[in-house]
């Protein structure tokens, strides 16, 4: 579902589906805001659920790249000190965001090794899940896998199609926002031990982790091709899920993919 899409469907659109413009400053230079005690409360009961849930759901490169962050249990981290972390691993850093990142710069923002983050935290009612992308969603399911090199090929080459494809008025523009949605956001992974998850959008939401390996969910073989033209809906826990082998399979097949389209 695009941003034009969500316009159409009549629905509310939440703080931080809202599209907006990247804050370009240096993302030391920009103000923390004071949070309330009840948000970093929130936090840290986000942080307390997770901590519970994730640990052999979530892939072995997303536990491992937990370690190498080392969030903040009790209080709310500012964006800077986290990308200083990123920073210090593979080279990429944070810049804020109010809300959703326009993909022609969402794009740039990715070939350039930036990736965008919000800095305000979902309210208590929307603890188990919530379809607007908060700093939890941001920080706890974007940030690990952004210290692991081999995501971060994949990512990097990403934002490179999808520069290209706006350049020339290409139909990737509307195909690798549900490239990205598949994996990036609601992935899964076969790991030596078994099924994993990856996606962003179900390693930061209690309820998703659970379902996406429950009996529920139909889960299908990676296949770039089929997911291309595969719409997506944001607002409920996704019904159909895509499994990779590995993130070498998912930079390879993309590659793939992105050269037969002129898109690489």
């Amino acid at each position: 579902m695009s941003y034009a899409d969500l316009k159409d469907s009549g629905k509310e659109i939440p703080k931080g589906l809202q599209e907006c413009m990247p804050d370009y400053r240096d993302i030391h230079d920009v103000e923390v805001p004071n949070y309330t005690q009840e948000q970093h409360g929130t936090w840290a009961l986000l942080m307390e659920n997770q901590s519970q849930v994730l640990p052999k759901r979530a892939c072995q490169e997303f536990m491992d790249g937990l370690q190498k962050i080392q969030f903040p249990r009790k209080r709310i981290p500012s964006l800077a000190e986290i990308s200083d972390t990123i920073q210090s691993h593979t080279g990429w850093k944070l810049m804020r965001v109010d809300g959703l990142v326009p993909d022609k710069e969402f794009f740039h923002l990715l070939e350039e090794r930036i990736f965008p983050s919000t800095d305000f935290i979902r309210e208590r009612s929307e603890l188990g899940y919530t379809p607007s992308p908060d700093m939890f969603h941001d920080l706890l399911g974007h940030v690990p896998l952004l210290t692991n090199q081999r995501f971060t090929a994949f990512f990097e080459k990403f934002g490179r199609a999808g520069v290209k494809a706006f350049q020339l008025g290409h139909p990737g523009t509307k195909m690798l926002p549900r490239i990205y949605w598949y994996t990036v956001e609601f992935g899964l992974i076969q790991n030596p031990d078994g099924l994993r998850i990856f996606g962003s959008g179900i390693v930061s939401s209690p309820n998703e982790v659970l379902y996406s390996l429950s009996e529920t969910p139909k889960r299908f073989p990676f296949d770039i091709e089929l997911i291309a033209q595969k719409p997506y809906d944001i607002w409920h826990m996704q019904e159909e899920l895509f499994v990779i082998e590995s993130f070498d399979q998912l930079e390879l097949e993309f590659d793939r993919w992105a050269r037969a389209q002129g898109l690489l």
